[in-house]
């Protein structure tokens, strides 16, 4: 589907983020997600509407498409670099975590400590039987992994949270994302995770 409004003046495509599973696509200011898993824009698509923080405008969605609105203003910050943001935009961004972690869990379940171990194991067993990286080094990293294993009390997350995926416009938060360092960015609110009890 192509909308020659949006797509008027645009120069480029850029590929955000592209592996066999999905891909980002950025056309100007819309960000075009295409996803081989239909059931995963769907559960995307529902925690924005039900997510009590501010998400991206979501366009128009035709399978396996979904176009969202660039969120406005600018990084919180970004990994090894001082951040320009205020304490007040650093307090809305801690305030905004909040709210969504306190908001109501989404009606579908998130993975148990149990699934994810036994994922995280299978992951394990593949990099040591094909060489990638050596047993102990494999190992160790598995048994540091247990702490985020243990059991938990489930709340609503972002799925990416981290401080370039959170997008403010001076004080305030304007949006969270999930894209590589590029504003303005989609955004990824997913649902049910587990963190340690508060």
């Amino acid at each position: 589907m192509v909308i020659p409004a949006m797509m008027a003046g645009v120069e480029e495509v850029e590929v955000v983020v592209a592996h066999h599973e999905r891909a980002t696509l950025r056309v100007g200011d819309v960000f075009l997600k295409i996803d081989a898993d239909q059931t995963r824009t769907d559960v995307e698509v529902e925690a924005m509407a039900i997510a009590p923080v501010p998400t991206p405008e979501i366009l128009w969605r035709k399978p396996p498409a979904l176009a969202l609105a660039a969120l406005p203003g600018t990084a919180l910050g970004r990994l090894g670099e001082p951040s320009t943001a205020s304490p007040a935009a650093w307090a809305a961004a801690g305030a905004a975590a909040r709210t969504l972690h306190d908001a109501p869990l989404p009606p579908w379940p998130g993975r148990s400590p149990g699934e994810l171990a036994s994922h995280l194991d299978g992951e394990c067993e593949w990099l040591v039987a094909n060489d990638v990286l050596p047993t102990d080094v494999v190992t160790r990293n598995r048994q540091l992994a247990e702490t985020a294993l243990r059991p938990w009390t489930p709340v609503f997350i972002h799925g990416d949270l981290q401080v370039d995926h959170v997008f403010v416009a001076g004080d305030e938060v304007s949006g969270g994302s999930y894209s590589p360092p590029e504003e303005p960015h989609p955004s990824r609110v997913t649902g049910v995770v587990g963190t340690s009890p508060r």
